[in-house]
């Protein structure tokens, strides 16, 4: 359970660098899928993104939840603030399930939900 809520912990720090993409090739389920104001995107849609996404400037993660759901399958909840190169700060909670795949966490969902007063077309950026 502690190794899912590292990978959501490696995705904001590879948010930072530009890595998002290869991160989501190495993690993503082939059927996983995120879920953001105004759209759903699918693995591929993820990945074409993230190839050109600018980076973040910094992040916070707060108030993290795991919870064990079946021995396969872990839901994870938490607040993020990131900022972005022009100082726009993106506030959200956000929950992710993984599934065990054999060999270690395989993301299948995630969800934002942006906090009042935060931009929702950040998260398409």
């Amino acid at each position: 359970m502690d190794q899912a809520w590292k990978l959501e912990e490696e995705f904001w720090r590879v948010s930072t660098s530009g890595g998002v993409a290869a991160y989501y090739a190495r993690v993503l389920a082939a059927d996983a899928f995120v879920v953001v104001p105004g759209g759903v995107l699918e693995r591929e849609d993820l990945l074409r993104q993230w190839e050109d996404r600018p980076p973040w400037s910094d992040y916070t993660l707060s108030e993290s939840r795991l919870v064990l759901v079946n021995g396969e399958t872990v839901v994870i909840s938490y607040r993020v603030q990131a900022r972005d190169k022009d100082g726009e700060v993106y506030r959200a909670r956000v929950s992710s399930v993984y599934v065990w795949a054999g060999s270690g966490w395989a993301l299948t969902l995630r969800q934002h939900t942006p906090e009042s007063g935060t931009s929702t077309d950040m998260t398409l950026r």
